[in-house]
């Protein structure tokens, strides 16, 4: 049966009460004729009446501490708690009042604050390890992150410069295609001058066959023949020339194959192919100049015989019937000059072919520079797009490791408040 703080309260005055005015009632009614017999009524009952006060308090006092002495126990813990010290220990109290009840739900509060300051603490250190670990993570992400946002900066920058270098490299490719043509243009023309050349030589033997057979008709012919061996000599200068401008030609070809090596070096990977093609330029840039310079000795003797001609002729407007075998020395020189003219076109339409092979291998190079071109452009706008990102994603980290480290310091706060309690 639950008896409240109320009955009990009521119950401990009524006890109080009866006892001191029973004993009062004993004292006034049944022992005065004992103990004071000739003492005067008012004076008696006024003794009685104080010592029944004086009794009351006693007794009251009595009762007030058994019933705040739990009240008492409990404040000192509560105190105790106040201070931070969970580990107090509540003396074990068996009444069901309200003193019970506030004792039993103490206890309850306590073992909760207990279980709740346990967790708190554990999670502060949980809380705070992982903070760090999380600001660590962070911090090597970040100088990783930095890492590559630098290294692509770098990239880029090389991605760039080759960008410039493929546009050089594509200009002078360019240039090349352009020469290239100018070069097949001027050999064909060339070759076209050289078969006018053999064509008139061939002529020139035909007459010179007439002027063996009729040697005795050469008076009447011999101006003709002076006049075609000046048109021959003019000729062999136009060669000589022609020689000249193809040996120039080659000097210019081997100087961009020069360059296109230096650039196909600069490029690396992507130019080795290209440095291929720039060797093969050097060596038809060599095969058009020893063509050149076999040309131009052919050229010469050409002269030579062309002047041997012209004194040979002089000799037969001379001594024009006492100089028959100067004729046919000179039917033979001609054949000579049809055999090196021969060879000179044979030569001249090798360097065309090689010419025309080379303009088709410099239009292939100049595309594939574009391409290289186009490449570099796509690869330095990309490491730009990238580099951005990971300047934005270091932005991004670096808010998050001040995120951690206030994480971090309101952690170690909240531990530095939980310390004050001992469990």
């Amino acid at each position: 049966m639950k008896i409240s703080l109320v009955h009990k309260l009521v119950f401990g005055i009524f006890l109080v009460s009866a006892v001191t005015y029973s004993t009062s009632a004993f004292f006034i009614f049944v022992l005065k004729p004992v103990l004071a017999p000739n003492m005067q009524e008012w004076l008696y009952v006024s003794g009685v009446l104080t010592l029944g006060v004086l009794w009351t308090c006693f007794l009251g006092w009595l009762a007030a501490r058994y019933i705040i002495k739990p009240l008492l126990q409990l404040t000192t813990a509560v105190n105790a708690v106040a201070g931070g010290n969970l580990a107090v220990t509540l003396p074990k109290h068996n009444s069901t009042d309200e003193i019970g009840q506030l004792h039993g739900s103490f206890q309850v509060m306590l073992g909760n604050l207990r279980q709740m300051i346990s967790d708190v603490s554990s999670s502060v250190t949980i809380t705070d390890q992982n903070a760090g670990s999380l600001g660590s993570a962070i911090s090597q992400a970040t100088n990783q992150i930095e890492t590559i946002a630098i290294t692509i900066d770098q990239m880029a920058e090389g991605a760039a410069m080759q960008a410039s270098a493929a546009q050089q490299m594509l200009a002078t490719a360019e240039l090349s295609s352009h020469a290239a043509q100018t070069m097949n243009n001027e050999a064909e023309h060339a070759s076209g001058t050289v078969q006018a050349m053999v064509k008139t030589i061939n002529e020139s033997v035909e007459q010179m066959n007439v002027l063996v057979d009729g040697m005795l008709h050469i008076s009447a012919t011999s101006e003709q023949t002076m006049q075609i061996v000046s048109q021959l000599e003019q000729q062999a200068d136009e060669i000589g020339q022609i020689s000249q401008l193809v040996g120039e030609i080659a000097d210019q070809t081997h100087l961009l194959a020069l360059n296109a090596s230096i650039e196909a070096a600069h490029a690396g990977e992507h130019g080795q192919g290209f440095a291929v093609v720039a060797q093969h330029i050097r060596k038809l840039a060599s095969d058009s100049a020893a063509a050149s310079t076999q040309i131009q000795k052919l050229v010469e003797l050409m002269q030579q015989h062309t002047l041997t001609v012209v004194t040979e002729t002089d000799k037969q407007m001379q001594l024009i019937r006492d100089e028959t075998v100067t004729g046919e020395s000179a039917k033979q020189s001609l054949s000579h000059v049809v055999s090196s003219a021969g060879e000179t076109a044979g030569a001249l339409q090798s360097i065309v072919s090689h010419i025309a092979s080379q303009s088709v291998q410099i239009q292939e190079t100049f595309t594939m520079s574009k391409e290289m071109a186009d490449t570099a452009l796509s690869i330095s706008e990309g490491a730009t797009r990238i580099s951005s990102a990971a300047q934005e994603q270091t932005a991004v980290m670096e808010e998050i490791t001040a995120s951690s480290e206030v994480l971090r310091s309101e952690a170690r706060d909240l531990k530095k408040k939980t310390v004050v309690f001992s469990l």
